[in-house]
């Protein structure tokens, strides 16, 4: 008997029986295997990281880069999952993850591996992610900035391009050199301090963690900066709150103090002009479109002025007070447990930092370099007549890209906007969270790295605070309770902003609660004018979550179907302490 789907306006339910453990998918979202043995298979999708339809260019490139790249390390590191595979099924990317098999035997030796190494690495976490990957990262970035993209012949490009996929994967590299060392010390303070105090939460071990500046803070300075020039002069103010991207730019040089604003503004875009709403290539970029950044600067030019720096630090003075406490309570305990509370804690710190850190040297910034590659292709077959567009570029693969540039007979511009009219289609329609078989038993993961990778695409961990697949939210006695993962302590009652892109940013105005499927660093500048946030997609140390405690927002994070059940307007209250979501 087949497993069968039943929608209703505000959930998925799904019936099955015991012996039936088949994904039968909607009607409206048809499945077709090209490989049959992939039925048997369970695959989930990312939500926090690719909500939507990806686009061709974007997984041709990453994702064989990124499995090199973490190919490198597995066997350094006694990773749990070895390996990956992906299938783009109506445009949304599904993924299935390899578990290391073996004897009973061999994979505690395994575990045993894996701990002694990433407590290695963690004890120095600080000097190797200051003296060796941010260094090499930065490394990398040379070679982008230091080639004259618009100048070069097509043979330079070509070239150039076959050293951005090898530097591509080397950036992978790096990223899963720090990643996996960098969840285990966040992993392992959590559970080190909710051991020692009865009682205490993830969120209370968190607190210990916060208030340290990081890239994604000062991103969000730098806006508020621009806001405050914007202030001062209130006919560029006038002009950003009234008046459309294309109006702003336009009428910018001849508006009093334009001119100033103009290059405080360009030189924001030149240092963070690389960033697009959502990881994913089919977002334009910040200095290709502004308009996330002028619907931020409409919000925050509304708002008086405060201490960007004087919030930073009473975060900080916070974490200080928590600290402290911790420290009295384990006055008495043996000067081994205090010095391993101390071990730990500095390497959470550190971690913490470099999960926002990590983002802007790879996500952001460094794919962003490969982005703009990408795009001087498109660029140029706009011009030779082989591309509609230039952002069609994007639609097509890595292949298409290299024989198009080897043969500029070649045209896809018909294939390249076909592909753009499908995944604009497939948007439209909410894809399942799951196709083929689903398990028997829970992924036994013992790599903090592994669960959390497990965790995006909403895979079922034992062990871990992710709901089962198919269990859309975790349900509650009162329907007028939505329940998702506590992200950041307290309450907030508020006016309901669903958000879904960055260039709608100015509809949410001080105190509304931002709903949301998942936000980025990029969506950080939201998190001043928001009273709280409720999340489709996400976990306790997604970029949601981390952001809203530094600014002492409410937030509840992976509530599965915040997005279809809450109403734009309507009033809620959000209880980031339990991960409750009130429908008032």
């Amino acid at each position: 008997m087949q497993t069968t789907f039943r929608t209703t306006p505000l959930s998925l339910h799904i019936e099955r029986t015991e012996s039936d453990r088949r994904i039968t998918p909607p009607a409206n979202f048809p499945v077709h295997w090209l490989h049959p043995e992939d039925e048997q298979c369970h695959w989930t999708r990312d939500r926090e990281h690719t909500p939507h339809p990806i686009t061709p260019m974007f997984l041709s490139v990453v994702a064989p880069c990124a499995g090199e790249g973490r190919g490198r390390v597995i066997e350094r590191y006694a990773e749990a999952i070895v390996g990956r595979a992906d299938r783009v099924i109506n445009g949304y990317n599904y993924t299935y993850y390899i578990l290391f098999s073996g004897s009973p035997e061999e994979i505690k030796a395994r575990v045993r591996r894996h701990k002694q190494v990433m407590n290695e690495i963690c004890a120095r976490l600080s000097e190797t992610w200051q003296k060796e990957w941010k260094p090499a990262l930065e490394t990398l970035w040379h070679y982008w900035q230091d080639f004259d993209l618009e100048n070069a012949t097509m043979d330079a490009l070509r070239e150039h391009l076959n050293g951005t996929i090898q530097r591509t994967v080397r950036m992978y590299e790096i990223h899963y050199l720090m990643g996996s060392p960098m969840w285990f010390a966040l992993d392992e303070f959590e559970k080190y301090y909710t051991d020692l105090f009865s009682g205490a939460t993830a969120l209370d071990a968190h607190r210990l963690l916060q208030g340290f500046d990081n890239k994604t803070l000062q991103i969000g300075r730098a806006l508020w900066d621009l806001s405050r020039l914007a202030r001062q002069n209130p006919n560029v103010a006038e002009l950003i709150g009234g008046f459309s991207t294309n109006d702003i730019l336009t009428q910018l040089p001849k508006t009093p103090g334009g001119k100033e604003f103009q290059a405080a503004l360009d030189h924001f875009l030149q240092t963070y002009g690389c960033r697009t709403d959502l990881w994913d290539w089919g977002y334009p970029a910040w200095d290709e479109d502004p308009t996330p950044v002028f619907a931020s600067l409409k919000a925050y030019i509304l708002q008086p002025d405060c201490d960007m720096l004087a919030r930073l630090a009473e975060t900080a003075a916070e974490r200080e007070n928590a600290i402290a406490e911790a420290r009295e309570k384990l006055g008495h305990y043996p000067l081994a447990v205090r010095e391993h509370f101390e071990t730990l804690l500095a390497a959470a710190q550190t971690a913490l930092v470099m999960s926002e850190d990590h983002t802007y040297y790879i996500d952001f910034n460094g794919l962003g370099w490969v982005r703009r590659v990408v795009k001087e292709f498109g660029k140029r077959f706009t011009v030779s007549g082989q591309l509609y567009d230039a952002s069609d570029v994007f639609y097509l693969k890595m292949d298409d890209l290299k024989a198009m540039a080897a043969d500029p007979s070649l045209n896809l511009a018909e294939l390249a906007r076909n592909r753009r009219l499908e995944l604009e289609s497939w948007a439209c329609h909410p894809a399942p969270f799951e196709l083929g078989t689903r398990p028997v038993a829970p992924l036994q993961l013992y790599s903090a790295d592994a669960r959390r990778m497990a965790r995006y695409t909403g895979a079922w961990v034992a062990d871990s605070d992710s709901f089962s697949p198919w269990e859309v939210t975790a349900p509650h006695s009162d329907p007028n309770i939505l329940r998702g993962h506590a992200g950041s302590s307290g309450k907030a009652c508020g006016r309901a902003r669903i958000i879904l892109s960055l260039s709608d940013a100015q509809r949410l105005e001080k105190g509304d609660i931002l709903i949301t499927t998942t936000t980025a660093p990029p969506w950080t500048p939201l998190f001043l004018t928001a009273g709280g946030l409720v999340t489709d997609a996400g976990g306790l140390l997604s970029h949601g979550a981390v952001v809203s405690r530094e600014y002492r927002i409410p937030a509840v994070v992976g509530a599965s179907i915040a997005t279809t059940t809450i109403h734009d307007g309507q009033w809620i209250e959000v209880d980031g302490t339990n991960g409750l979501v009130r429908l008032l």
